[in-house]
């Protein structure tokens, strides 16, 4: 007949050693200073960061790869002020490189956030009511007109929509309002042309967060007597930009590497310093590789930033 367990054994071993003399279970091992849990850990981060510390250092101690970050960056970021050949201060690098680049990224991705916004408006309108007349007539317009430009300009390439913007309609404008076409500087048609461009993407950026919106939202908004304009603001856009900021994250990114689409202007940011310098230098490896990792390193940044304030705004338990 088979015996049980004696009490407090988990298994015949524990058991067998439990019927020695002064035998003690065995001390658990030192615990880890540091747990890594491998399913969760960012690997990826640091990969990424390796790469960018290793160009960093190269950059140190690589006299050519150090004279192309100069060059392309620029770096330093002050420079001398000459005057008939005569030092008379220092100014800030405005007018090149980084400075440009991040001009161009937040001056076109706050316009097109703002022209998104009421074309994501319009692509909605008249979706959640039963209007009658002519109130419905011109919201059903305004929708119409607002999925025509989304569907226009998602069928254009981007580099032929900044063709078309900045040699064709910008000369236009300035002769409607009569001034010389070169008085629209190259910054300013390449802002338009992007700006213009990404309302597209990020009016159904807004139109898919609105719609993510629960409709009892909307009735209670009604419920106490808010206006349709005061439910917009105080309760469905509030909750929608906590499902909307991924997508405008990714939108961000992506409107920031298109800059480089600027150098087809000769405007002179990272991308057209780098063609710059490697035309003249013929360092080639050099310059476009600092040219990757400024990209790289821009991008990562962001993309952090952005999931950090996501986590920050996040509903507890979602």
């Amino acid at each position: 007949m088979r015996r049980g367990l004696p009490p407090g054994a988990s298994s015949v071993k524990g058991a067998i050693l439990g019927n020695i003399p002064g035998s003690d279970p065995p001390a658990p091992g030192p615990k880890a200073l540091i747990e890594i849990d491998s399913h969760d850990f960012p690997f990826w981060l640091v990969g990424m960061v390796a790469i960018i510390a290793a160009m960093g250092a190269a950059v140190v101690i690589n006299p050519n790869y150090n004279q192309a970050f100069r060059n392309v960056f620029p770096w330093p970021l002050v420079e001398d002020t000459v005057a008939d050949g005569v030092v008379v201060g220092k100014a800030f690098v405005w007018g090149r490189g980084i400075f440009v680049t991040l001009t161009l990224t937040v001056g076109s991705f706050v316009i097109a956030t703002i022209l998104g916004l009421f074309i994501g408006l319009g692509r909605i309108a008249g979706l959640s009511d039963a209007d009658q007349g002519n109130r419905s007539i011109i919201k059903t317009a305004i929708r119409n007109i607002s999925q025509l430009y989304i569907e226009f300009i998602r069928g254009i390439p981007m580099i032929v929509f900044i063709f078309v913007i900045a040699q064709v309609l910008a000369p236009d404008f300035a002769d409607l309002i009569h001034m010389e076409s070169r008085a629209i500087s190259p910054v300013i048609r390449l802002i338009a042309a992007l700006s213009l461009f990404y309302a597209a993407f990020i009016a159904e950026v807004f139109r898919a967060g609105i719609q993510s919106v629960p409709r009892g939202q909307v009735e209670a908004g009604r419920a106490v007597g808010l206006s349709e304009g005061a439910i917009m603001r105080k309760v469905v856009l509030p909750q929608a930009v906590r499902n909307m900021l991924p997508a405008l994250g990714n939108d961000l990114i992506s409107l920031m590497k298109d800059t480089s689409l600027a150098s087809v202007l000769a405007v002179r940011e990272i991308t057209q310093m780098a063609r710059l310098y490697t035309g003249s230098t013929f360092r080639f490896r050099e310059g476009f590789f600092v040219l990757v990792v400024i990209y790289v390193t821009l991008t990562l940044s962001l993309s952090l930033l952005l999931r950090w304030y996501e986590k920050r705004i996040a509903i507890p338990g979602r």
